[in-house]
């Protein structure tokens, strides 16, 4: 993981974002992850709504997980966009904001099987909580 992270604090060199390293490579590690469940949406729809917590097998299903995907996929460019443009306080916003996305998908997993889905609640109420620790050290300039 140490790793990982300075790997993409490398990346972000360059683009004035180096003093705040923290904020910028968890920032960069949550877009990379909207552009990755984006992706796995759109090539892997059935394991992406099992992963999701709302495992479903027709292909009129398997559109509503694409759109999904591709709105992860939008959302992990948006956040990469602010991030190498120096934009912290739209940065911020758009993480702060991107809690709401994964306390939506915790309720409408839990309002539609309840905790027989706990690991999916988990990951879910997991990225609530990470997208607000990243804001705050967003908004803190760090």
């Amino acid at each position: 993981m140490a790793g990982s992270f300075r790997a993409i604090a490398e990346l972000t060199r360059g683009y004035g974002v180096e003093d705040r390293v923290i904020g910028s490579v968890l920032s960069a590690l949550a877009a990379l992850s909207f552009l990755g469940l984006g992706a796995g949406s759109l090539m892997a729809p059935g394991t992406l709504a099992e992963n999701y917590g709302l495992p479903v097998r027709d292909e009129t299903a398997f559109a509503f997980v694409r759109a999904v995907g591709a709105r992860d996929a939008v959302l992990g460019l948006i956040v990469l966009t602010f991030l190498f443009s120096k934009a912290r306080g739209p940065l911020g916003a758009t993480v702060a904001l991107a809690a709401l996305i994964g306390a939506s998908d915790f309720a409408i997993v839990y309002t539609t099987r309840g905790l027989a889905a706990k690991k999916n609640l988990a990951i879910h109420g997991l990225g609530t909580v990470g997208s607000l620790a990243v804001w705050s050290l967003v908004r803190a300039g760090l």
